[in-house]
């Protein structure tokens, strides 16, 4: 199992501006890449970054995002009805790079906003505060949060080289506790005592980026508080991980089977030590699939209830059974 590192002081290092690649338990220092790209226009190219939260209750998955691509920008807000298995709400929209922020860090300080006629979303934790403050409304649904940071466990940071020379900086987090509520098609759902979790990246990208990813959160049958993050691609096993109540435990990357033609069907995930093993079976899909000529994305994200089991450092295993969470196709030349 690899070693999850204190997280350095800085990205780059100061005298020889290497970056310091590795996996960290905790948050990421300012994510400074001006040093790597010096010109705007590299920057504008090829600088991604993007805030992602998740909210599970007993009732709905909700999920809100700010992405900021450099020359474009995209917010999407997605509500998932965990009883009638069905999407209520699955908005996305475009706009210009000035109608949207994503900050510097993923932890304390964060903000993340988007402000366009058909959608806004704020997320944001302010210098010396435990809570991130998230707001989002699109059409049919109206979303106030509290996500506390002060119980939970802490975050995985990861520093990656990519192939090409492309650095990247991710920052996930996950069981945090939540207040709040959300108003959907008129429908007042209570947050209250839901669990969250954020996904904060930033980093200078190759031209052709491609990615499988998975997230789960929810209670083990024995009645842990269980959170999962597992990538294939990206940044590998760099980013994979466990949350168990306040524990944080590095896992191998992770291995997608499912098809492609039928993304409903459930897909197969496993890391390659197969410590874990789960099915996750989508009951609907937040989908994008962008043509702007120099843009272009296939991205599908199906929202499932997963079950398997899941097998800890020291042999103990967890059931998990109709746990909520995602898996993530996404092909992107940007």
């Amino acid at each position: 199992m690899r070693e999850l590192r204190t997280p350095p002081d800085a990205i780059l290092d100061p005298i020889t501006g290497a970056a310091r690649v590795g996996s960290y338990r905790g948050e990421l220092p300012r994510v400074d890449l001006t040093p790597l790209a010096p010109r705007r226009r590299d920057r504008l190219l090829k600088h991604k970054r993007w805030t992602y939260v998740a909210i599970v209750s007993d009732e709905v998955f909700i999920a809100a995002a700010v992405v900021h691509l450099g020359y474009l920008a995209n917010a999407f807000g997605v509500v998932f009805d965990k009883v009638g298995r069905r999407l209520l709400v699955d908005r996305s929209t475009l706009g210009p790079p000035f109608a949207a922020s994503v900050g510097d860090v993923g932890g304390e300080g964060s903000s993340a906003r988007a402000w366009m006629p058909r959608g806004r979303v704020r997320i944001e934790r302010p210098r010396g505060e435990a809570r991130i403050t998230v707001t989002a409304a699109f059409r049919g649904v109206d979303l106030r949060a509290r996500l506390d940071t002060s119980a939970a466990p802490p975050a995985i940071s990861v520093v990656a080289q990519a192939p090409g020379g492309a650095l990247i900086a991710t920052e996930k987090r996950q069981l945090l506790g939540v207040e709040g509520e959300a108003s959907v098609l008129g429908r007042r759902i209570s947050l209250d005592g839901a669990l969250a979790s954020y996904d904060y990246t930033s980093g200078l990208l190759p031209r052709r980026t491609t990615w499988r990813w998975a997230l789960a959160m929810g209670r083990a049958q024995s009645g842990e508080r269980v959170g999962l993050n597992l990538g294939e691609g990206f940044v590998g096993d760099a980013e994979c991980a466990l949350w168990v109540e306040g524990d944080l435990i590095p896992l191998a990357e992770g291995r997608f089977t499912f098809d492609p033609g039928r993304p409903l069907d459930p897909w197969h995930v496993r890391t390659a030590d197969d410590s874990v093993d789960l099915r996750f079976v989508p009951g609907a899909a937040h989908s994008n699939h962008t043509n702007l000529g120099w843009l272009t994305s296939d991205f599908l994200q199906p929202i499932c209830l997963c079950s398997g089991t899941v097998r800890l450092p020291g042999g103990r295993v967890l059931e998990l059974r109709d746990v909520s969470g995602v898996t993530e196709d996404q092909v992107i030349s940007w």
